[in-house]
This record gives C-alpha cells, sequence and structure tokens, in this order.
C-alpha cells in the first residue's frame, strides 16, 4: 500500500502540526521553577535580637524565635503555636513573665516590657488565631459576630490591620474602636 505524493504531503503536515501542538502543550505546562516568596516579618519581645527578618514562604514561628537568637529567659511561648505559619506582614510580640512576687525582674529584661507584655499576654487577643469563644471576650462581640470573624479569616485570610475587620458584616467603625486596643495580629 503506497501513499500518493498528495496522501504522503498531508501525512507530513498532520505529523508536524501534531507534534507543533504536543510541544506547545508541554512548554506551556512544562515545571517551572518559581523564585520562593520572601515574607517580611516582625519579632519582638522575649527576644535576643528582636526586629524585622526577611524569611522565606513556609517559616514556622519557632524558626523566626531561633533566627532572632532565641527566646530570653523568662519568655512565655505558651500562647504561641510554635508550629503557625508565618505571613507576610505579621508581628510576633513574645512576652515576659511577670516579675515573681520577690520583685525580680527576669534576667535581660526592663520593667517596663515585663508591664507591658504582661498586660499584653492577658488581654490581646488575637484574631487571626482565636478561637469564637476567645474572640466573645472582645467588648461587644457576640456569638455571631465572633463567628463571622472566623469564616472571614477562613475565606479571606488572614486580618492584616485592624481596619481589616471593617470588612466583617457587623463591625462597623465604633466597634472597631471599642476592640482596638484589645487586639493583636
Amino acid at each position: 500500500m503506497f501513499l500518493t505524493q498528495r496522501e504522503r504531503i498531508f501525512a507530513v503536515l498532520a505529523l508536524g502540526f501534531a507534534l507543533l501542538f504536543v510541544g506547545t502543550v508541554w512548554w506551556v505546562n512544562r515545571p517551572q521553577e518559581k523564585a520562593p516568596a520572601v515574607l517580611v516579618v516582625q519579632i519582638e519581645g522575649g527576644v535576643h535580637r528582636p526586629g524585622v527578618y526577611r524569611v522565606p514562604e513556609g517559616t514556622r514561628v519557632y524558626e523566626l524565635i531561633e533566627r532572632a537568637g532565641g527566646a530570653k529567659e523568662g519568655a512565655d511561648l505558651s500562647g504561641l503555636n510554635l508550629a503557625a505559619s508565618l505571613y507576610d506582614g505579621q508581628k510576633i510580640a513574645i512576652p515576659l513573665i511577670p516579675p515573681s512576687s520577690s520583685g525580680e525582674i527576669p534576667e535581660g529584661a526592663s520593667s517596663q516590657v515585663v508591664v507591658q507584655s504582661s498586660v499584653a499576654s492577658s488581654s490581646l487577643v488575637n484574631v487571626n488565631t482565636a478561637s469564637p469563644k476567645e474572640l466573645e471576650s472582645l467588648p461587644g462581640i457576640g456569638e455571631v459576630l465572633a463567628q463571622r470573624i472566623v469564616e472571614y479569616r477562613e475565606t479571606h485570610g488572614p486580618f492584616r490591620s485592624p481596619e481589616d475587620l471593617l470588612k466583617v458584616k457587623g463591625i462597623g467603625p465604633r466597634k472597631l474602636e471599642n476592640i482596638r486596643d484589645r487586639i493583636t495580629f
């Protein structure tokens, strides 16, 4: 069975187009090495080298603490999720354990930092990690609004500033002002 000249030309063209199509699909869908995203995060409080750090995407809280020189003696890590992934613009505040009844201050800490940190650790609510019950401890936030906050952050990602809470139905400027000094990110 021999092909005529016209059939051979058609077969060669069809094969050429098929190869061109396969090559184009491969080129568009080829694995590409993308540069890892860099996050900018801040850490303060009970670490040896507080400051702003650039870290690769996927870095965990415990890795940032290590990079900041480790936790100071007297740092209270119990309220942190050390395994949580960091996000761009995040601020991690590590409180220091308040002075003992003898009035001693943990080594490397000033009394001012200790007082501020103890207040922060007992009253601030992280709106990106708090449970609905924890959110209800904020003034004017009931069960329904707490659930809306959780649903919003699960759908849209973490809150980055107090003003982001205005996007949650039921939180207006007045309610935001009532909770602004009681929340953290």
